[in-house]
């Protein structure tokens, strides 16, 4: 039997949670109050929580077909839901194959799973480099969605183990006894009662693509490849004088997509984390 909060207790917690909740918002609601702000008010002695004189001069900066936003918004979204995809599908398939059955070996193949996320970033930078320009896919879209499903396939298909670990195996076997294909088992039965598994892999997989910054700084140099994350450290590398505003704009545009995927799926995400984790 669970004890209850004393409502003193109760409203400590709650203040604590308020105050937590605060320090974590603050930099973004301050980065959003700043993209109506002028330079000049933005840097201004003075402290001003709100603008004093509003202004949408830096979202007209930030989608000034200068800046190319649109087009690497664009290149972003591509990479990112491609690799969302082909994460899905192939954690999909190799998440049912190690999670439902005892295969021998199975337990070497989940090390080396996790052992694969060791040689992450910029230990494989320079060999991964080299195997996209021998295969001609260096400065391509298709080079940065290939070399980030090394770094999904692996969690996800642990994850997703993990949740199919859990379903039990008597639905499988009487779909058996009635007849149905392993493979129509899968499609109709498994992967419903998968499906907070599946958003979570998804959106862990989109998020992690979609804010990558170092390895499109290195393996693109076009504009057709160039994701959405390099152009503020473009425009802050450039000469001349630097609009403040338009960066945060930026900023503010390039989070806006994946505030509302989380906050759409953030359920389904948050019981996929937690029970491929401790299923698993």
């Amino acid at each position: 039997m669970t004890k209850k909060r004393k409502p003193v207790a109760n409203l400590f917690f709650y203040i604590g949670l308020a105050i937590v909740m605060f320090i974590i918002l603050f930099p973004m609601i301050w980065l959003v109050l700043c993209t109506f702000k002028p330079n000049e008010e933005i840097f201004s002695s003075e402290l001003h929580i709100l603008p004093i004189n509003p202004t949408i001069d830096s979202y007209i900066y930030a989608f000034n077909d200068q800046n190319k936003l649109l087009l690497y918004l664009g290149n972003s979204l591509f990479t990112a839901a491609l690799t969302a995809i082909i994460t899905m599908f192939f954690a999909a398939t190799g998440g049912y194959a190690i999670g439902r059955k005892n295969y021998w070996g199975i337990n070497a193949i989940i090390v080396f799973l996790m052992i694969a996320q060791m040689f992450q970033g910029p230990v494989i930078m320079i060999p991964w480099y080299k195997m996209a320009s021998a295969m001609h896919i260096l400065n391509t879209k298709l080079g940065l969605v290939c070399i980030y499903l090394t770094g999904t396939i692996p969690v996800c298909v642990w994850m997703m183990s993990g949740f199919f670990k859990g379903i039990a195996m008597e639905l499988e076997e009487a779909a058996a006894i009635d007849g149905c294909s392993r493979v129509r088992t899968f499609w109709n039965i498994i992967l419903p009662l998968a499906k907070g598994g599946l958003v979570a892999i998804t959106i862990y997989s989109f998020i992690l693509a979609w804010n990558d910054y170092q390895y499109a700084l290195i393996l693109t140099s076009s504009d057709q490849a160039k994701t959405v994350q390099l152009i503020i450290n473009e425009l802050i590398g450039s000469i001349g004088a630097i609009n403040w505003g338009g960066i945060m704009a930026m900023g503010v545009v390039v989070t806006i997509p994946v505030v509302i995927l989380f906050a759409l799926v953030q359920k389904w995400l948050i019981e996929g984390l937690t029970s491929g984790a401790v299923k698993g």
